[in-house]
């Protein structure tokens, strides 16, 4: 597939906006520079080195993928990404963790993707963004509809016990 059909299938020919996370300023650089260098797409890069900066940046910006080091301890990516689920303008990103070996276990829900940072390339987050955007829109609709369903069901089983009611 060619360059071009990639850009057409996603629906973009500007690029994705990526929000980098972390506290190492050297790494942060490496992975800045992997995405800028990436022929087939252009990522625009916010580099964000603490959590609270970064929402505030998500907020603003509204990246289409949050890339977080997984430097910070559990509980505060945790509350993080709670926080990045919980808001209505930003509910819809992907957030995938940059994981430092495959031996460490970061157990955070509402993350799509895990990259080891040896192995990170932007090809590899370009393939992740298409794929995590496409999974969380299905995410999103499927709660909608759930709970569009759950409210009709109850008012249903509502109508049904008062009918039934009204015979006793």
């Amino acid at each position: 597939m060619k360059p071009g059909n990639l850009i057409k299938m996603t629906g973009t020919n500007k690029g994705y906006n990526v929000l980098i996370v972390g506290n190492n300023p050297k790494e942060m650089a490496n992975f800045y520079i992997n995405l800028v260098n990436f022929e087939r797409i252009n990522f625009f890069t916010d580099v964000s080195f603490d959590l609270k900066e970064s929402m505030t940046v998500a907020l603003r910006n509204r990246p289409n993928y949050i890339l977080l080091d997984d430097c910070y301890p559990a509980k505060q990516l945790k509350k993080f990404v709670n926080r990045i689920r919980n808001n209505d303008k930003t509910q819809d990103i992907p957030v995938g963790i940059l994981k430092s070996s495959n031996k460490s276990q970061v157990l955070v829900n509402g993350i799509q993707d895990f990259f080891l940072k040896e192995n990170f390339t932007a090809e590899r987050l370009f393939y992740a963004i298409t794929n995590s955007r496409k999974i969380r829109r299905a995410q999103i609709i499927l709660y909608k509809t759930y709970k569009r369903s759950r409210k009709n069901y109850q008012n249903i089983s509502d109508k049904v016990k008062g009918f039934i009611d009204s015979f006793l």
